[in-house]
């Protein structure tokens, strides 16, 4: 009996290959490698940024530069929202393709 039950995960890829507009691709083992590699690599970046940006905080609050430091927040916020952009990108041309 345990080897029937399914998880809500599987029953809703079912029904979404079941519907002809809604079909899910199947990634390539090559494919899956290559979105994991693409993710692991921008959230390193990711957390460089982060590091980096909370260093110059320090240094900024330190220091008294109060308004300097919401700029800095803003900087990173928008420099991740690249990233991500960027990442979401890469993934979706991998997705696309047919072969690596």
């Amino acid at each position: 009996m345990a080897d029937e039950l399914k998880s809500a995960w599987e029953l809703a890829l079912e029904k979404l290959e079941g519907q002809e507009d809604m079909a899910v691709a199947k990634l390539s083992e090559e494919q899956k490698q290559a979105i994991t590699q693409i993710r692991s690599n921008y959230q390193a970046r990711i957390a460089e940024e982060e590091i980096g940006t909370q260093s110059l905080i320090k240094e900024a609050l330190i220091s008294g530069a109060f308004d300097e430091v919401e700029k800095m927040n803003q900087r990173l916020v928008s420099e991740k929202q690249r990233l991500y952009g960027k990442m979401e990108k890469e993934i979706e041309e991998i997705r696309n393709s047919e072969d690596l």
